[in-house]
């Protein structure tokens, strides 16, 4: 693995065990009381939302352009880039859900469990494939670039990351 790939490879190893946390609480939320979801969803929320957001506006904002460049500005991180806003979106989804007060019956069938649940299956998924992408992706830039142009975007990756946490 190059420097780049490294680099990124350790981020998203890092950032794994959350994501993996967000399937175990869908899997459990029907077995817990709603305030212990709720608790759940405000740990992983506070977590994303500090560590995984940086590195989205980060790669979207050092990682993507150079892509683009190398692939001619053909829109070719467009995908990648609407799960960025996707994955903003589940996140609120998430939060709104943790902060919603408890009305009415509570259980397995509650529009309120099956709202947490679909909006972290989807968090899930969408995560697991999105940095299994992301970390294809690099050893295209690190074939092509040279060594100066990979060191200067692992640092402004780093700078971004830094600043924005």
């Amino acid at each position: 693995m190059g420097l780049l790939t490294d680099r990124l490879c350790t981020e998203h190893t890092r950032l794994m065990p959350h994501v993996d946390d967000l399937r175990v609480i869908a899997d459990e939320a029907g077995t817990l009381s709603r305030e212990a979801v709720q608790e759940r969803l405000e740990e992983e929320h506070a977590f994303l939302t500090a560590e995984l957001l940086p590195h989205v506006s980060a790669v979207q904002e050092t990682l993507y352009p150079a892509f683009e460049r190398l692939l001619q500005n053909r829109h070719s991180m467009s995908p990648l880039s609407r799960e960025h806003d996707q994955i903003r979106r589940l996140l609120s989804s998430m939060s709104q859900l943790a902060s919603t007060p408890a009305t009415g019956r509570s259980g397995p069938g509650t529009p309120w469990l099956m709202e947490v649940r679909r909006v972290l299956y989807h968090l899930y998924a969408l995560l697991k494939v999105h940095l299994a992408e992301e970390e294809m992706y690099t050893p295209i830039l690190e074939h092509e670039l040279t060594e100066a142009q990979l060191a200067a975007i692992v640092d402004a990756l780093e700078t971004k990351e830094a600043a924005l946490a």
